[in-house]
Parts: structure tokens; C-alpha cells; sequence
């Protein structure tokens, strides 16, 4: 007997296969808003993985080394997608933003995640756009229907517990952030002080700039890079 299946998932893995059916709402898509047909390719795949460990009671099975580096390459490409939808998410609240600032407080093991403190948005010019005393803003219902929709599950990120926390997670599963440019370092800010020696970042717009462009080269998919440009020489 087939389980009951939540409605979101069914209306997922109606997406899954409107999109293996090569769905010419989808095609039109693709080539109009690659970003957006990316983000549903994500939840296709998903939705497909749930059905399976829903048909399946997800038993517990051996697993082959291959088995392991697909699953690592899924999560990946999962969290690829999600700081997409960060990203693209915090333009929409914040439309100057270019770069999401994290502290790293030593007290905490890298292991937990728990060491990447969430500090400020700043634009590509290092200007301080949110420091996190006060909730985001939220998205506007109408401008931002596509992106709210991305976010039916629960609302978009707004406070640091809320972002700060699910970047945590993605630190602690072993996923790469980019290290703040230094020349645009806090220096005896009258606010804010000064970046720590370790300053993090999470790129959010073409207009940003990481300290090592070729970090890419070196991580792959493991770096959390959903925007930037390198510096010119």
C-alpha cells in the first residue's frame, strides 16, 4: 500500500516529471530565468529522493563508496542552490547588498559550525547595510512573488538566530566560505570596531569581490559562492 504522501510533495514530484516530460512552461523558463529553473531543478531532484525513501520506509541498506561521494556531490549541489536563494533572497530585502560578513570567534570548534557569527550585509563598497539589531525587511508580496514562493515552506530568513543558524549548518557539513577582502576591513569603526583576522563572507552580488578568486580551483562545489567577480589587476 502506497503511504500517504504530503501535498507538497506530490505537487514537487509533479514538477519532477513536468520537467523530465520537458514541459514547454518549463523550457520557456529555462531560457528566461536560468536561476529560477535551477532552483526547481533542486526541488525536483529532492522531491524524487523523498518519494523514494517514502516508497522505500527508507530501510537501513549497505552503501557503497560510490553511494557516498553521490550523496556528498547531492548535498553540495543542494547548498548551491539554497545560498542562490540566500543571496538573490537578501538583494530583495536589501538591494545594495553585495556581501554577507561573518566574525570567527575561536572559542567555538569549526566542527559545530558554531564558530561563524554572523556580523553584518554590506555593500561592494564595504558600507555596513544591516548589522542584525533588527529583523530584515520583509519581501514585498508582490515584487517578490517568485522568491517568496521559493520560501513556501517556512518565511525567508530575517533575524541573526535565523540565518546565523542555518549558516552554521552549512559550515559544520563541511561547506566553504569565501574570506572577506581586506581592503575593505573594519578598521576602529565608531559602530562596529573592527573585523576580526579571520572575517568570512558570502558573496551576493556581481559587484562583490572575494580575497582568493582561485579558492574555486581549490574547493569545487564545497565553496559557498553563489555570486562575484575577481579584482582586477
Amino acid at each position: 500500500m502506497l503511504p500517504n504522501l504530503p501535498k507538497h510533495l506530490v505537487n514537487d514530484v509533479r514538477t519532477a516529471l513536468a520537467l523530465l516530460d520537458d514541459d514547454p512552461d518549463f523550457g520557456a523558463l529555462r531560457d528566461t530565468a536560468p536561476a529560477a529553473y535551477a532552483r526547481l531543478e533542486g526541488r525536483a531532484v529532492q522531491a524524487l529522493r523523498r518519494l523514494r525513501d517514502a516508497l522505500e520506509g527508507a530501510p537501513l541498506r549497505y552503501a557503497t563508496p560510490g553511494d557516498w561521494h553521490r550523496a556528498r556531490e547531492d548535498q553540495q549541489h543542494d547548498a548551491q542552490g539554497l545560498v542562490l536563494l540566500l543571496a538573490d533572497t537578501l538583494r530583495a530585502q536589501l538591494p545594495d547588498a553585495a556581501y554577507l560578513v561573518f566574525h570567527i570567534n575561536d572559542s567555538y570548534d569549526t566542527e559545530t559550525g558554531r564558530d561563524l557569527q554572523l556580523h553584518s550585509v554590506r555593500a561592494a563598497d564595504g558600507t555596513v547595510l544591516h548589522d542584525f539589531r533588527s529583523p530584515l525587511p520583509d519581501l514585498d508580496a508582490e515584487r517578490h512573488r517568485g522568491l517568496a514562493f521559493q520560501w513556501r515552506d517556512g518565511r525567508p530568513p530575517r533575524t541573526e538566530g535565523d540565518l546565523g543558524t542555518l549558516m552554521q549548518q552549512l559550515r559544520a557539513a563541511g561547506l566553504i566560505l569565501d574570506t572577506y577582502p581586506e581592503q575593505l576591513h573594519l578598521y576602529d569603526h565608531k559602530d562596529y570596531g573592527c573585523d576580526t583576522e579571520q572575517t568570512m563572507c558570502m558573496l551576493l552580488a556581481d559587484s562583490a569581490h572575494p580575497e582568493q578568486w582561485d579558492l574555486r580551483d581549490v574547493f569545487g562545489t564545497q565553496l559557498l559562492r553563489p555570486y562575484g567577480t575577481p579584482l582586477s589587476a
